[in-house]
C-alpha cells in the first residue's frame, strides 16, 4: 500500500453539521407545510387579481356602453363619438390591468418574504437609471394617451400617417396599427407619428374628366354625361354628400373639349364612386354616339 492510499483510508469524510441541519430545517415539516400556506396565498392572490381584473374591466365596459347609448340616443346613428369611446375603454382596461398585475406581484414578493419597501425603492433608483435608455418607450406611452384623449383619430377611420394611408385597426398605448389598401398590416410607434390627415371627417371631392370629340354637341354630351350622374346618384344616397354633376368644360385639349363632371363622398367612398361614374359615363356616351376622343394617327401618302 502506497502513501497515497494509506492518507485516504485514514481520512473521514465527516459531513459539515451546519449544512446537514440547512437541509433538514429547509425540507422540514414545518418549512414544507409554510411553503404549501405561502402557496396557498399566493394562489389566492392570483386569483383575486383575475376576478378584479375582470370586475374593473367589465365597469369600465358598462360606463362607455352608457356613455355611446346615450350618444346614440341623441344622434340615432353610429357616431365618431361611438369609436372614440371604444378607444377609450380600450386605453383604460390597458392601464388598469397593468396596475392590478403591478400590485399583485408586489403582494406576492412580499409574501415570499421580500421587502416591499426595499423593492419599490429599488425600482424607483432602476427608474431613474432606464429612464435615460427608454425615452422612445415613454414618449410612445405619452403620445398613445394623448392621441386618444385628443380624439385625432379612432378605429376604424380613413387616415393617413404622414406617407402611410389606410384604415386605423388598433390603438394601443404603445403602437398604432394601420391596414393599407392593399392589405398591410403597418404598425407605427405612436412616437413617431407626425401629421396626420383624418379621411373619415371630412368629405372627400372625387371628379371624372372626359374627352369630348370637337365634332360632337357638346351641350348634348354634357346632358347625357348628366343623366349618367343621376343614375350613379340614386345608388350612393347613404355614402354622398354632394352628388355627382357636370361642372361643364373645363379644358380645350389638343383633339377634345375636356368636360368634368365632380361630388364629394364620405368614408373614404369617393375611389369606388369615380370607378362607378366613370363607367356609366362610359356607357352612356357609346349608347348615345357621343364620340370620346382618343389619340389619332393620319398616314399622308
Amino acid at each position: 500500500m502506497n502513501e497515497v492510499e494509506e492518507v485516504v483510508e485514514g481520512m473521514e469524510l465527516q459531513p459539515d453539521p451546519e449544512v446537514t441541519r440547512y437541509f433538514f430545517d429547509l425540507f422540514s415539516k414545518e418549512a414544507l407545510l409554510s411553503y404549501a400556506g405561502i402557496l396557498i396565498k399566493i394562489g389566492i392572490v392570483v386569483l383575486l387579481m383575475l376576478l378584479v381584473r375582470q370586475l374593473v374591466c367589465h365597469l369600465i365596459d358598462k360606463l362607455f356602453r352608457n356613455r355611446i347609448t346615450l350618444s346614440l340616443s341623441k344622434n340615432d346613428a353610429v357616431s365618431l363619438e361611438e369609436k372614440r369611446l371604444h378607444t377609450l375603454a380600450k386605453l383604460f382596461k390597458s392601464i388598469a390591468s397593468y396596475i392590478i398585475y403591478f400590485i399583485a406581484i408586489i403582494t406576492c414578493l412580499d409574501m415570499i418574504g421580500f421587502s416591499v419597501t426595499t423593492i419599490i425603492a429599488g425600482a424607483g433608483v432602476v427608474s431613474l437609471a432606464v429612464a435615460f435608455g427608454a425615452q422612445s418607450i415613454v414618449q410612445d406611452l405619452m403620445s398613445g394617451i394623448f392621441i386618444v384623449l385628443e380624439n385625432q383619430y379612432a378605429v376604424g377611420e380613413i387616415v393617413q400617417i404622414d406617407t402611410i394611408q389606410g384604415k386605423v385597426r388598433e390603438i394601443g398605448m404603445k403602437t398604432t396599427k394601420i391596414e393599407t389598401v392593399d392589405g398591410q398590416l403597418m404598425i407605427i410607434t405612436n412616437g413617431s407619428i407626425g401629421k396626420v390627415v383624418n379621411y373619415s371627417r371630412a368629405a372627400q371631392r372625387g371628379y371624372v374628366d372626359v374627352g369630348i370629340a370637337y365634332e360632337e354637341d357638346l351641350e348634348h354630351a354634357i346632358e347625357v354625361m348628366q343623366q349618367a350622374c343621376a343614375r350613379v346618384a340614386g345608388r350612393y344616397q347613404e355614402d354622398l354628400e354632394e352628388d355627382p354633376n357636370v361642372v361643364g368644360a373645363i379644358a380645350l385639349a389638343d383633339s377634345a373639349v375636356t368636360v368634368r363632371a365632380t361630388f364629394t363622398a364620405w368614408h373614404w367612398q369617393h375611389l369606388p364612386i369615380e370607378r362607378d361614374l366613370r363607367k356609366e359615363i362610359k356607357e352612356a356616351l357609346d349608347a348615345a354616339n357621343v364620340e370620346i376622343s382618343y389619340p389619332k394617327v393620319q398616314l399622308v401618302k
